[in-house]
């Protein structure tokens, strides 16, 4: 009978335990994302349970946090480690008192309530602080933080231009069009607000001989966004598009917003993202309003490729001319692709021809591209195929994670 009355007080422990557990959770899962407020904050309408309005306001405000660090494609929580890391201060970190602390606006207007058996559920409006709420969770070892993520990629650096035809230049198009001006500048204000690493490009040119060694390996009209990307040093490039549109109340605007990774011309995240249609309202803030909710949902995309990109090192794109004769050119190629497999952590090839060569590369041994070029240089010149072809490796230009180089046995 003890022993019974023994377990039978375990058992009410632990289930005393565990219901004090979830009592800090919130009952309510149920949120929906209205639009990116600003460069820190996003509005929320979300619904809570309780057997009082009160307790379902504060449930509210539970599932608003919830939904940000849990819900939908860009959540805070990305990783399966960053998941377990939260789940040991879940409990305390739903505490009301912390809750609140991210929470910067709660609607007084009850947007909907319905009685339930044994309480009642509502749903209004919130803002959620979801910059501080990052930081916060970086400072407790929870999430990396963007700066952290940064100096281990290498600082990557983002170039923004306005989406043209190819062949246009997008530098005419930011100095003639007010609209797309207006887009960069919402966009690199936020990038500035989240302490990315931003270039304009300004009035530069596409350098002639990255032009020439990427018209080399393929026919295609030349894309002079990439081709500023490159010249620039850009790791990331966001390309954009603006469109007014009128309605029956007044004007509306919309705009895409498209990342990309430079080395490789991979798509990162692409979003879409509108304003409401407002009468009388300033064309520039239309846009302001569109642009937030798309690059906010692009940039989480760029964080979650970076942690991705942890895994393998830091990314260089290696594009090599083949100068000189030779009696087989392809074994040439051959031995170029021999010495990236052996050196480096990861290696692919993009494109090739019998005179040029187009990598990605992946490496955690060197810091610099400079330290880069001279261990490349040292196990290429040693190839038994490079020597007895007479030829070395010569450095063209070398800027940040973009390598020209040189394959070359003519006689000086």
């Amino acid at each position: 009978m003890r022993i019974l009355l023994a377990s039978l007080s375990i058992a009410f422990f632990v289930l005393s335990g565990r219901s004090s557990v979830l009592a800090q959770l919130p009952q309510s899962r149920e949120v929906v994302f209205v639009e990116t407020f600003s460069a820190s904050e996003v509005a929320l309408k979300a619904k809570g349970i309780g057997k009082e309005v009160d307790d379902a306001e504060n449930d509210a405000r539970k599932a608003a946090i919830y939904y940000v660090l849990y819900g939908g494609t860009d959540a805070l929580l990305q990783t399966d480690e960053e998941k377990a890391n939260f789940k040991r201060i879940e409990n305390e970190f739903f505490d009301l008192a912390n809750v609140n602390r991210y929470i910067t606006f709660f609607g007084n207007e009850m947007l909907s309530r319905v009685r339930l058996r044994d309480g009642v559920k509502i749903e209004k409006f919130v803002r959620v602080d979801k910059e501080k709420l990052a930081q916060d969770l970086a400072k407790r070892g929870v999430i990396a933080a963007r700066a952290d993520l940064a100096e281990a990629v290498g600082n990557p650096v983002i170039m923004v231009l306005p989406e043209v035809p190819k062949g246009q230049s997008p530098i005419e198009a930011l100095q003639n069009d007010s609209e797309l001006k207006k887009g960069a500048e919402v966009i690199e204000s936020y990038l500035s607000a989240r302490k990315y690493n931003v270039e304009v490009p300004e009035q530069r040119q596409v350098l002639a001989d990255l032009v020439e060694a990427q018209s080399s390996l393929s026919n295609i009209e030349t894309d002079i966004v990439y081709q500023l990307a490159l010249t620039i040093g850009a790791d990331i490039y966001i390309t954009y598009t603006v469109q007014i549109e009128k309605g029956k109340f007044g004007n509306k605007a919309s705009v895409g917003c498209r990342a990309f990774e430079t080395t490789t011309g991979r798509l990162l995240g692409a979003e879409t993202g509108y304003s409401p249609e407002r009468p009388s309202t300033a064309t520039a803030a239309l846009i302001e309003e569109a642009m937030n909710s798309a690059i906010d949902k692009t940039l989480a995309r760029l964080d979650a490729y970076w942690k991705q990109d942890l895994e393998r090192g830091q990314q260089y794109k290696l594009i090599f001319r083949i100068v000189g004769e030779y009696k087989d050119l392809f074994e040439i190629g051959d031995a170029v692709e021999e010495v990236l497999k052996k050196n480096f952590t990861n290696s692919r090839q993009l494109a090739a021809t019998e005179r040029a060569l187009d990598y990605v590369i992946w490496q955690r041994e060197h810091d610099t591209p400079t330290k880069l070029y001279r261990a490349l240089e040292k196990a290429i010149n040693a190839h038994p195929t490079i020597r007895k072809n007479f030829a070395k490796l010569k450095r063209i230009s070398v800027n940040r994670k973009l390598l020209l180089l040189a394959i070359d046995n003519a006689q000086e």
